[in-house]
């Protein structure tokens, strides 16, 4: 930073690299505002919300309680399905365990049959 800072008197006596500078710096913002510009343009609509959405505010209080009601009963049907999503795997880890600890005891059975087999 401060080589720089000792560069601005030298940049100070030259006026000519000044405007150059300045006239660079303005052209590229006014590129970027046309840009900007285009780019608006090209830019498709928003997506219109439902008609509940845009209708709301004629309904009135009421109409948003009941809005709310649903709301709050669908979030207790999503507990619902938690609750038995949660139980399914519960009971899936509990069947893999069972699965795991029977093909633990019949590769112990082979070993040693195998070795019972390779004594005699």
């Amino acid at each position: 930073m401060e080589h720089l800072i000792a560069l601005l008197p030298l940049l100070s006596s030259m006026p000519a690299l000044q405007v150059i500078v300045g006239g660079i710096v303005a052209l590229t913002c006014v590129a970027m505002v046309l840009r900007a510009n285009r780019d608006k343009a090209e830019v498709p609509p928003p997506a219109p919300g439902t008609i509940g959405d845009a209708m709301l505010h004629f309904q009135g209080p009421a109409a948003l309680l009941d809005i709310q009601r649903e709301i709050r009963d669908m979030l207790r049907q999503c507990t619902e399905y938690q609750g038995r999503i949660a139980e399914c795997v519960r009971i899936m880890r509990e069947e893999n365990r069972r699965q795991t600890e029977l093909l633990d005891k019949i590769e112990r059975e082979q070993s040693v049959q195998g070795r019972a087999h390779r004594e005699h």
